[in-house]
């Protein structure tokens, strides 16, 4: 059973919305039949309209098994492995790991870490709707590497991006912004240049598919900062938004698509470790993900 309070929704919003956004692993089937089987509660009553409004501070409880509920594979996928570290598919609607603060729910870190041996360590996060590759480290010492090429930039990561819209003057494009994160709410907001409490950003990417009768685009993207919500909140501002995306793209695209979570995969790592570092070896890897995994989503 999972139970949280309802919050950061911005207008009242109908039970099965709320649903479809949040967990979207689960099939809207399955919602339907929880709530006509009253397995949602909400302030401890019962609830069988999938219409009903929910407004911040409600409690909802919802009685769907967490492994459905969160969208768990019975088997990993994994996708490369060695005495150092572990690469690992991970679904859209699954929490990376705690760093948010969301003890009620199982992690996609704890998951790894049963099936692997609790010396796994998960070395970066990805955003709970975005799928794709996720690096763990096996031992003390490849963890600080890892963790070390993350900030210094030794480690290039790629995505694959569906997004609204076909008008491209050109096929490649590099944005240096600045974006600013608000601790209330957790949405990032991108400005042409410096403003207190902001930091720089780099976002390149290239036109890989324009399919003109849908109207969206398909694009590789590359970040060259880290920062959160970057890619989302970038192609948002160039008006552009991610498919399926809630925060940051627009209901009535997502409706028209029918997506309720953001067509976003992190696809690719490569490595460039300077020479003697136990990782360096990486540098002659590169890690990617079969595109079964992101191909064909629209």
């Amino acid at each position: 059973m999972k139970q949280l309070k309802i919050s950061n929704i911005k207008k009242d919003e109908k039970l099965i919305y709320y649903l479809k956004n949040n967990f979207p692993n689960v099939s809207s089937s399955l919602l339907h039949k929880a709530i006509r089987n009253k397995d949602i509660k909400i302030n401890n009553t019962r609830i069988n309209d999938p219409n009903y409004i929910l407004r911040n501070d409600d409690l909802l409880q919802i009685y769907i098994d967490d492994y459905l509920l969160f969208g768990f594979t019975k088997d990993l996928d994994i996708i490369y492995e060695d005495d150092n570290i572990l690469v690992v598919y991970k679904p859209q609607g699954i929490l990376s790991n705690n760093e948010e603060g969301n003890i009620n729910e199982p992690t996609f870190e704890e998951y790894v870490r049963k099936n692997k041996g609790e010396n796994i360590k998960i070395c970066h996060r990805l955003d709970r709707n975005t799928a794709g590759l996720i690096i763990f480290t096996k031992n003390d010492d490849a963890y600080k590497c890892m963790l070390e090429g993350f900030k210094e930039g030794y480690i290039t990561k790629e995505y694959i991006a569906y997004v609204y819209g076909c008008d491209f003057d050109a096929t490649h494009y590099i944005y240096e912004k600045y974006i600013t994160k608000d601790k209330v709410d957790g949405y990032s907001k991108i400005y042409d240049s410096f403003v207190p409490n902001s930091q720089k950003i780099i976002t390149e990417f290239d036109v890989i598919k324009k399919v003109l009768k849908d109207n969206y685009s398909i694009l590789k993207v590359i970040i060259h900062t880290g920062k959160t919500h970057q890619i989302r909140a970038q192609l948002a501002n160039i008006s552009h938004p991610i498919i399926g995306d809630s925060k940051y793209g627009k209901n009535e695209i997502n409706r028209k698509f029918k997506k309720y979570k953001q067509l976003l995969y992190a696809v690719n790592y490569s490595f460039s470790f300077p020479d003697n570092n136990l990782l360096d070896y990486l540098n002659d890897i590169s890690i990617k993900l079969d595109d079964k995994f992101y191909l064909d989503k629209i």
